[in-house]
């Protein structure tokens, strides 16, 4: 019977954290992919014909260095919150940009995945990461503690509850 409980316990446990792992792993290797296949990323930053040709390569190196910093942030408790908060920025500027620029087919998410192969879906995808990012984000902000435990372990000594402790006045 325990064994039971530990398992739905376990369960629950992966149940409620898999959206940020999804996050972590989405965010990493698609850094990774991006190193990997830097000047076809800069090149797919070039189709978008957003940016001067003078910031393409330094837009690419801050977009793998945010995605990098998301995926670290997100393994942490501390920058858990700041991490969901750039993520959802992150995938909400690819996906403002993408739809007003429509560039060609070229996407450069997954770089060896997705080249030439842009649309609609893309879009779709971006707002399911968003909305995975988002779950991540409210289940960190309810895993603090309740303000009634917070109030309790921060009250101080009453002499009624003097315990042997306090100074006389």
């Amino acid at each position: 019977m325990a064994s039971t409980a530990i398992s739905r316990t376990l369960n629950a446990s992966l149940l409620k954290e898999l959206p940020r792992f999804v996050l972590i792993a989405l965010f990493g290797l698609a850094a990774i992919d991006k190193v990997t296949h830097f000047q076809g990323f800069v090149t797919a930053v070039y189709s978008y014909q957003l940016l001067p040709a003078s910031l393409e390569r330094p837009a690419a190196v801050f977009f793998i260095l945010a995605e990098f910093a998301i995926a670290v942030g997100l393994l942490t408790k501390r920058w858990r919150r700041p991490a969901c908060l750039a993520a959802i920025l992150l995938l909400g500027l690819f996906t403002a940009v993408y739809l007003a620029a429509a560039p060609a087919g070229i996407c450069g998410c997954w770089f060896t995945l997705t080249l030439s192969s842009g649309g609609y879906f893309h879009i779709l995808q971006n707002l399911v990461f968003i909305a995975l990012a988002i779950l991540t984000w409210m289940d960190h902000r309810s895993s603090k503690p309740d303000a009634l435990s917070v109030s309790y372990s921060t009250s101080t000594s009453t002499p009624e509850s003097d315990d042997g402790r306090l100074k006389p006045a």
